[in-house]
Order: C-alpha cells, then sequence, then structure tokens
C-alpha cells in the first residue's frame, strides 16, 4: 500500500509529459556494495533511460573519479566533508525539480535547505532504522554516539519520507514522523537474472561432491548480517556453507568486518573443508550464486527490506531467516521459508536440518519461493516512486 494522497491517479513513468531533473544524494554509491547503493543505481538509471534527468551526488571512493558517468548516469563525488556542506551551493547551482536524499552525512544541510527553498521539493529515503541495534549490527563497542546522531537526523524537516517497508514506516512513526508524509516504496528484484541456469556453478568452481547440499549467504561479513549464526548452526551439519560478500572497510562503511573472526571459528569446529568463503564475487555470477545454493541463510539482525532474501527467492531457493524487522515482510514462515525467533541459534540449526533432510518439505516450499516475490519488479518499484515524486511536482 502506499500511502499519502495519491488519489489512485494512474501516472505514467513519465509524470504525463513532464520530463524532471532529479538528484540522488547519497553517502556512498557504486562501486561499494549494497543494497542502499544498488537502490540509488537503478533508480537513477532506469530515470534516464524514460528520459528524465537524473544525477547522482556522493562521496569519492578509491579508485572513483571526482566526475564519472554510470550506465548513462552523471557522478559527482566529494569527500564526506564536502558533502556535508556543498549541497546548498551545489543544488542552486543544478537547479534541480526534485531531490531525492539517502544521506545522513548531508542530513543537516538538505533539511536547512528544505526549510529557506520550498521550490525544490526534497524527499528523504530512510532504508532501514538503526536505533537500539547499532552495536551488534555494526560490531562497534561505541555507538550511543551514532544512535544519538541517527535519531536526530531522521527526525529533521523534509518535505516527505520514503521507505523500503511497513516496519521501517512503522519506526519513522514511533520517532515522531507524520504518517501521512511517510511512503512505502519496496525496492525491485531483477527477476529476470534469477533461476536460469543448471545450478551447477558453484559446485564445479570449489568441486563440491554432487551429494552434498549447500547452504548459502550473501551479505558484508559483519555482526549485523549474522555470518557467525549461521557457522555456529552448520556446525554440526552434514553440508558446505559458502559464503559470499566482501568484509567491510570502516573507513567507508563505517562497520567493522569479522572476516578473521570467522575464519578462526570454521577452525575451531574443524569445518575448514566445508566452509568456502568466497568473497566479493562479480556481477555476473551473483545469480549463478543463487542458483547453486539449495537453502539460503541470512541470520541478520536488522533489514529495511532483505534484498539478498528477494534476491534467493528469485531463484526459487527457500529462505531461513530471523523473525524480525521488515523480513516477515517477505518471507513467509512455513512457505516460502522458515523464520526463527533472532540469536535462537538451536531453531536455525532444526530450520535448517529440516531442509536439508526432509525432501517433501524442501520441494513445497521451494515451489513456492519464486512466486512470493513476483510483484517485486524494478518497474513496479519505479512507478510507485513516480507516483510519490508527483505529489510533489504538481
Amino acid at each position: 500500500m502506499l500511502h499519502g494522497a495519491i488519489n489512485g491517479k494512474n501516472l505514467k513513468y513519465k509524470l504525463g509529459s513532464l520530463i524532471v531533473k532529479i538528484v540522488h544524494l547519497t553517502d556512498l554509491a557504486l562501486p561499494h556494495i549494497g543494497g542502499m547503493e544498488y537502490v540509488v543505481y537503478r533508480y537513477s538509471t532506469m530515470q534516464r533511460e524514460m528520459g528524465h534527468e537524473s544525477l547522482v551526488i556522493t562521496t569519492k571512493l578509491p579508485n572513483t573519479k571526482r566526475r564519472e558517468t554510470r550506465s548513462g548516469v552523471p557522478y559527482y563525488r566529494f569527500s564526506k566533508v564536502g558533502l556535508s556542506i556543498l549541497p546548498l551551493s551545489l543544488l542552486k547551482k543544478v537547479k534541480p525539480d526534485i531531490v531525492h536524499t539517502h544521506s545522513y552525512i548531508a542530513a543537516l544541510t538538505l533539511s536547512y535547505f528544505s526549510k529557506i527553498n520550498s521550490e525544490i521539493p526534497i524527499l528523504r529515503h530512510i532504508h532501514d532504522v538503526y536505533i537500539g541495534k547499532y552495536k551488534e549490527y555494526s560490531g562497534w563497542e561505541s555507538s550511543a554516539m551514532y544512535e544519538k546522531f541517527e535519531k536526530f537526523a531522521i527526525t529533521l524537516h523534509y518535505d516527505g519520507y520514503i521507505t523500503p517497508s511497513q516496519y521501517t514506516r512503522r519506526k519513522l512513526i514511533e520517532l515522531g514522523l507524520q504518517p501521512s508524509r511517510i511512503y512505502v516504496v519496496p525496492p525491485g528484484i531483477d527477476l529476470e537474472r534469477f533461476g536460469k541456469s543448471d545450478s551447477a556453478y558453484v559446485r564445479k568452481k570449489y568441486r563440491i561432491p554432487k551429494d552434498k547440499k549447500i547452504i548459502g549467504f550473501v551479505g558484508r561479513l559483519s555482526t549485523g548480517k549474522g555470518p557467525q549464526d549461521l557457522i555456529e548452526a552448520a556446525k554440526n551439519l552434514d553440508a558446505y556453507i559458502v559464503i559470499v560478500g566482501p568484509n567491510p572497510d570502516p573507513k567507508t562503511s563505517g562497520i567493522r568486518g569479522i572476516k578473521d573472526d570467522l575464519q578462526r571459528m570454521v577452525r575451531k569446529y574443524g569445518m575448514e573443508k566445508r566452509v568456502i568463503f568466497a568473497g566479493k564475487i562479480r556481477d555476473e555470477e551473483i545469480p549463478l550464486f543463487y542458483d547453486s545454493f539449495d537453502i539460503f541463510c541470512l541470520p541478520s539482525i536488522s533489514e529495511g527490506f532483505g534484498m539478498s532474501i528477494g534476491e534467493a527467492l528469485a531463484s526459487g531457493k527457500p529462505v531461513v531467516s530471523y523473525n524480525i524487522t521488515a523480513i516477515p515482510e517477505i518471507v513467509k514462515d512455513g512457505q516460502n521459508g522458515f523464520l526463527v525467533k533472532p540469536k535462537d541459534i538451536e531453531s536455525l540449526k532444526d530450520r535448517l536440518e529440516i531442509l536439508l533432510n526432509n525432501e517433501d518439505i524442501y520441494k513445497k516450499i521451494s515451489a513456492n519461493a519464486r512466486k512470493s516475490v513476483m510483484n517485486y519488479t524494478w518497474e513496479n518499484s519505479l512507478k510507485r516512486l513516480m507516483k510519490v515524486y508527483s505529489l510533489y511536482l504538481s
């Protein structure tokens, strides 16, 4: 459901004949890997393809240029300090029709801009809310200061707010934001990419025996995503564990990587021969990995939507995850996967074991997996987003 005064308009992508200039402002963008980064990439690229003038303003990463083009979209990169103070002068120069910000770094500046310049609407996209769980999510002991900043930044004034799930919307309402100005726009899933291969890629690449099942994980190697819980739950299971994802760099993401901790766990439990750290893989390999998994497990403590979960379901794989945050909106317990109480390692192990050993249950849940996400297309997501834009451009 799309919240706000849409009035049932069946608007076209281009808002009728109106072509608009859209600025996406984000703390991180490709080539940095993450759900938010991919959302920015997909929206800005599709908007360009439709004839709109979309551009991305973000921070400069190693081996990137100050100005570059990705899939036809201009990217302007600044230091973190620059991103925090430049938007005022830059937006006055660019003169966008609408600003779609995903940024915390520029939050205060953009909120101020929205108050002094009512001609340019600014919509704030909150991808997740980490208040109360940032310590565990990030892996850092000193999290209280960040949580205070997050609450301050979220509750700043903007013209409207976008969330990827009903869960995130509820969190914003709890923080005091006006419900009528919060719009739920789930991201899309590249359905056409998944479930198309022979499912043998990973087995061949790592020489995994044909009689062994594969439990897959895709996500950054951080405490918040839960790879440590998967290893703990699977230590006595007869299956291979394939862990895909980068070890995050705290300098860019603010999140502590735990690859060394995970490798110590693997050695402690004698799992060296059946736990594979695939690291950061090539984009064209992503669907091949998902297709090769028998089961997908993401014991994450916080998901604003759960992009990797959606991609696993699109590959027809049953998902085992925690019953927390937005995950129950996409994983239905006993239908397309299993949900367990957060940090209940024994229950996590139990559900994985059921899928490994009970062929009837496995087939039933697998058959529902892809069907459960067929409406999550990028086309549908963009239509919803452009409807929200229309409220502020009329």
